[in-house]
């Protein structure tokens, strides 16, 4: 049976705050990563428009994976939506970026983030914060819920909201852009000063 997972961020003034609230709810810290991202788009950045995501992740550099998440409808914005990874050699990257240039796509933005993943369980979902620094732009919060298909939208819907209510978020403004965006917006602002 296939997973969904869904998850809504925030960006955060201090992120030691959201780290302390999930340590005495029983959170554990499950793992903490370097992640590099580099994201690919097609010539006429209809992948940008459409929230379609065609991206190399690059974990600890001992890890690398392509990933593919088709172009995003209400629907899947507001629920969630399945994504492919393949995993792939990591001294494979230059060929691989070889390739997907060869296939028409362009490299779209590269960022460097920086996580560490506090998870709990409870009757069959997966509860996880992730806690987020992108090198030079600032702190972000992601809360994720992992459930199989068979529970509901509406039901997945109500067990975020319940699970985001349960933190002081008054130090948080919600993401409304993924990392993508956001770093390619800040860098294209950094390029014109």
């Amino acid at each position: 049976m296939n997973v969904i997972e869904l998850e809504k961020g925030f960006v955060l003034n201090d992120n030691h705050l959201i780290k302390e609230e999930a340590l005495e709810k029983g959170f554990k810290l499950a793992h903490e990563v370097e992640e590099t991202d580099t994201y690919f788009t097609d010539k006429d950045k209809e992948f940008v428009r459409t929230r379609t995501c065609l991206r190399i992740r690059r974990i600890d550099s001992n890890y690398m994976e392509l990933t593919y998440k088709a172009k995003s409808s209400q629907d899947t914005e507001r629920y969630g939506k399945k994504e492919v990874n393949i995993q792939i050699k990591p001294t494979d990257y230059e060929d691989l970026v070889t390739v997907l240039s060869g296939l028409g796509y362009i490299k779209y933005v590269e960022f460097t983030k920086y996580r560490k993943v506090y998870s709990k369980k409870d009757n069959n979902v997966e509860y996880n914060i992730m806690l987020d620094n992108i090198k030079g732009i600032g702190d972000f919060v992601e809360f994720e819920i992992i459930t199989h298909e068979d529970v509901s939208n509406s039901e997945r819907e109500k067990k975020l909201a319940d699970f985001i209510d349960e933190f002081n978020m008054t130090n948080g403004v919600e993401k409304k852009k993924p990392y993508r965006d956001i770093a390619k917006e800040y860098f294209d602002k950094k390029d014109c000063i």
